[in-house]
């Protein structure tokens, strides 16, 4: 049985990390530094087939982004992640007949790559729109991985039409940064920001594109081992990330089931029967999302552990206490003085 998607599944291809580790190198700081810095033991990145936990990785982006003091950190890893570093599923879409089929294939198979998004293509006129919205809460790591997912896809769709792209559009949910200058220069358009979602827009005259390097028979071998990807890892279905994202969207002022079920237009019951296929409960989900929202807030803001209950929904600052000894077997003090 598939379970749900946690801070703890590991689903991070392990290329990912070792891109950002070279990358950390370029800039000057060293992968042992970094591996300790993040707590990562340096024999986990001994298989390349291997994959991090969502835990793992966000600790090393978060260190790499201290410890190299590059803010722009995210543009750049994403356009190092090219059609090779994403595995069985690159090699599908560089064998695909056109970029149309390509986009179809990846929007079918993305969660082998263990993208901490939900993806989905929107037709708006002569443009085929990529939206992607976070599965759950990154907090200040948001922008680091919106800027590599959506620089990722950009770089690989200019590789596979073989020259550069005219007619883009592209968007990001954060505030514009210091550096948003920059992102011209990898885009070669000013974006949109503070978008409802991370969006990428492509005129679809270029869908119908021949690829290069188009060959059946390697797609649908990739095809097959895709498949026996999704069905060995811990991915998600769609409902359940749809109440992740309801959850999210009101952060403190979480609905009980019923509320829940109202807003996805289902039954309280219907949810509930849903949840027990999957493994897990209303109650489980919200609080892996309280859980992911506290480790986000003690870790990463300096804001009184008050503030913090009350932003998860406890009235009282002792409830959140008990809730997060709970969820991690430490209370939140400790957690925030370090391990």
């Amino acid at each position: 049985m598939k379970q749900p998607l946690t801070f703890s599944a590991e689903l991070v291809p392990i290329a990912y990390a070792e891109a950002l580790l070279t990358l950390a190198e370029e800039l000057g700081v060293a992968r042992p530094v970094l591996l300790a810095s993040a707590r990562i033991r340096p024999e986990v990145l001994g298989n390349p087939n291997g994959r991090l936990s969502f835990l793992d990785f966000n600790h090393l982006a978060g260190a790499a982004l201290r410890q190299c003091r590059e803010p722009a950190l995210g543009l750049m890893l994403g356009q190092r992640l090219n059609v090779s570093t994403h595995g069985i599923l690159g090699y599908a879409v560089l064998s695909s007949a056109n970029l149309g089929r390509a986009l179809q294939f990846a929007m079918q198979y993305y969660r082998v790559l263990g993208l901490a998004y939900e993806l989905e293509l929107v037709e708006q006129g002569d443009c085929l729109q990529l939206r992607a919205t976070e599965s759950f809460p990154m907090g200040p790591l948001g922008r680091f991985a919106g800027e590599g997912l959506l620089a990722s896809f950009f770089s690989i769709a200019r590789f596979l039409v073989g020259e550069e792209l005219h007619g883009q559009q592209v968007g990001f949910a954060h505030t514009a940064p210091v550096y948003a200058a920059r992102y011209a220069e990898v885009f070669g358009v000013a974006p949109r920001f503070e978008q409802p979602c991370h969006w990428l827009s492509l005129p679809r005259s270029y869908l119908a594109r021949p690829m290069a390097l188009a060959n059946p028979a390697t797609v649908q071998m990739c095809e097959q081992q895709c498949e026996a990807l999704l069905a060995s890892l811990d991915v998600q279905d769609a409902l359940l990330t749809r109440v992740r994202r309801l959850l999210l969207a009101r952060p403190g002022d979480f609905p009980d089931l019923d509320g829940a079920a109202r807003a996805l237009h289902t039954s309280g019951r219907s949810l509930r029967r849903h949840l027990a296929v999957m493994g897990t409960s209303y109650q489980q989900v919200l609080d892996e999302v309280r859980k992911g929202l506290a480790l986000q807030y003690l870790g990463t803001t300096q804001l009184p552990l008050f503030e913090i209950a009350s932003l998860l929904g406890f009235s009282d600052p002792s409830n959140f206490r008990r809730a997060f000894r709970k969820w991690t077997g430490r209370l939140p003090s400790d957690y925030r003085a370090g391990p």
